[in-house]
């Protein structure tokens, strides 16, 4: 598998394009503008990869997306409760219906270390591995819940640029990995 290395990291979010702390609130026509605009008139340059996140669900936006642009295929993100996967689970047949490949599953939060213990505490069940064989799926990476990753967050250095804990650092590595490796396969 290829070391997956940040050469550039290009973002953009309709919350760069509205006053801090003011809601969107839109429906319908007003969602498919926003998206027509992220997608068509934002000047990305020569990018290797656009990953676009969107919220979990089935919706207006998922389709927009899906007929507007090619897809390579779908990472599902979830965490290991039973509402959670049954939602992972819907989107899942959604794109299975509209021909779009599941790349995989990734488990966030999936345990929390004792720090007296330091055992793996799973806090929300483990629901996930059914769901991958159910949907025929790999979990690329199973993320605990972990401050570091917040932090990160926080000061804006993707954590696997922080230092602060290889653990984690690998969890996201392997998921760029097999992204990566998952595009130059079907290319």
């Amino acid at each position: 598998m290829p070391y997956f290395f940040i050469k550039r990291l290009y973002s953009m979010s309709m919350g760069f394009l509205i006053e801090k702390g003011s809601p969107i609130i839109w429906r319908g026509l007003m969602v498919m503008q926003a998206l027509e605009k992220l997608m068509r008139q934002v000047d990305w340059g020569e990018i290797d990869y656009l990953i676009v996140d969107t919220p979990p669900g089935t919706g207006d936006t998922l389709l927009s997306i899906i007929q507007n642009l090619p897809i390579a295929g779908v990472v599902l993100v979830t965490t290991p409760q039973s509402a959670a996967l049954e939602v992972t689970k819907r989107g899942a047949v959604m794109f299975k219906k509209l021909n779009v490949p599941l790349i995989g599953i990734v488990e966030n939060m999936k345990y929390v270390k004792c720090t007296s213990c330091q055992s793996n505490i799973k806090v929300f069940g483990d629901g996930t591995s059914k769901l991958a064989e159910e949907i025929e799926c790999d979990i690329l990476s199973s993320i605990p819940l972990e401050g570091c990753i917040s932090a990160s967050a926080d000061e804006g250095i993707p954590v696997v640029l922080s230092g602060k804990n290889n653990d984690i650092e690998d969890c996201y590595k392997r998921i760029g990995d097999s992204l990566i490796a998952f595009c130059e396969k079907n290319k």
